[in-house]
C-alpha cells in the first residue's frame, strides 16, 4: 500500500546540524558520530549552502584519513538530497567511497538518492552494500524495507522492518512500524496492518503517517467517520499534505459536503499541483464543478 503524497518525517543529518525535513519516503537518513572538527562542520555547511567546492572553504581533512574524508563528502551528499537535488548528492558520495569504500552512511544515502532518481537496482545495490557493512543498523534496515515496500516486494520487505523494529536501541522505530504497517496492507493482512499502526502510534501518539494510512484503510472499509478524525489531526500538522486533502475531499463529497469537498480539493491542488493527489484533486473539481 503506497499512499501518494505521504510525508514521512526524516532526520536528515549533516555534521554539527540537526534539521528536521518532511520528504517523501520512508526511509531515515542515518546518524553517525562525525569525523569532523567544528571548523570543518562550519565549512561543509556554507559549501552546500553557497554550491561551491567543499575545499574552497577550507574543508580539510588529513591525507590519510580516508573515514574523515568519507564523513564530509557523506554529510554534503546528505544536504543536497535533502535540497531535493539526488544528482549531486550522488556525486558526493561517489566522492566519499572514493575516500573510504567502507563508509556505510555513504550507500544508505546513495541508495535513498538513486530511489528517488527511480534506479531501483543501483539503490538495491546501494542498501544492500550499506548493510553488508554494518549489517545491525537498525535505520538502513528501515530504509531498504522501505524500498522494498515501494518495489512491491512486501514478504522481503517485512523481514527487513521486523529486525528494525526488533532493535532495543534504535531510536525512531515507529519509521519502521508504520512502513511494516505498508508492507502487511501490501499483503492483503488488515489485521496485522493494524496492529504495526498500533504499536506505530503508542510509541508516537498522532504520528501523522501512521494516522494516514489508518484513514485510507477505514475509507476502504466504509468507516468514513473514522477515516476523517484520523485525517484532521494529520491535517493539524501537515495543513499542505495533499494526499490527506484528496481524502478528506473525497470523504467530504460522500457525506453530502460538496462545498467543503471542493474546498479540501482546491487546497490540495494549490498545495501540489503536480502530484498524482494534485491532478486528481483537479478531475474532481471538474467532475463537480
Amino acid at each position: 500500500m503506497k499512499t501518494d503524497g505521504m510525508r514521512f518525517h526524516k532526520v536528515i543529518w549533516i555534521p554539527g546540524l540537526l534539521v528536521v525535513s518532511a520528504l517523501s519516503g520512508c526511509g531515515l537518513f542515518g546518524s553517525k558520530s562525525s569525523p569532523m572538527t567544528s571548523d570543518q562542520q562550519m565549512a561543509a555547511f556554507i559549501a552546500h549552502e553557497h554550491k561551491t567546492r567543499a575545499t574552497d572553504q577550507g574543508l580539510q581533512a588529513p591525507a590519510d584519513d580516508g573515514k574523515a574524508k568519507a564523513g564530509i563528502y557523506t554529510s554534503l551528499g546528505t544536504a543536497y538530497l535533502q535540497d531535493g537535488h539526488p544528482r549531486q548528492a550522488i556525486r558526493e558520495l561517489q566522492m566519499a567511497n572514493q575516500a573510504d569504500d567502507s563508509y556505510a552512511d555513504a550507500y544508505n544515502v546513495m541508495g535513498l538518492a538513486y530511489e528517488q532518481l527511480g534506479q531501483k537496482t543501483l539503490a538495491r545495490q546501494a542498501f544492500e552494500q550499506a548493510l553488508s557493512l554494518d549489517a545491525k543498523n537498525p535505520e538502513y534496515r528501515n530504509n531498504y524495507g522501505a524500498f522494498l515496500v515501494n518495489t512491491g516486494d512486501y514478504k522481503q520487505a517485512i523481514v527487513q522492518l521486523k529486525q528494525a523494529t526488533a532493535d532495543p536501541l534504535y531510536s525512531t522505530p515507529q519509521f519502521a512500524w508504520t512502513n511494516l504497517a505498508q508492507a502487511y496492507a501490501g499483503l492483503k493482512d488488515p489485521v496485522a496492518a493494524r496492529n504495526a499502526l498500533n504499536r506505530a502510534l503508542y510509541l508516537l501518539p498522532n504520528y501523522p503517517p501512521a494516522l494516514q494510512i489508518l484513514a485510507e484503510m477505514d475509507f476502504k472499509e466504509g468507516n468514513v467517520q473514522a477515516a476523517y478524525g484520523h485525517l484532521q489531526v494529520v491535517l493539524a500538522q501537515e495543513p499542505d499534505n495533499a494526499s490527506a486533502l484528496l481524502l478528506a475531499g473525497q470523504i467530504a463529497a460522500r457525506q453530502g459536503r460538496p462545498e467543503q469537498a471542493a474546498a479540501l480539493w482546491q487546497r490540495c491542488v494549490n498545495a501540489a499541483p503536480y502530484s498524482d493527489a494534485g491532478k486528481k484533486a483537479q478531475q474532481l473539481l471538474l467532475q463537480h464543478g
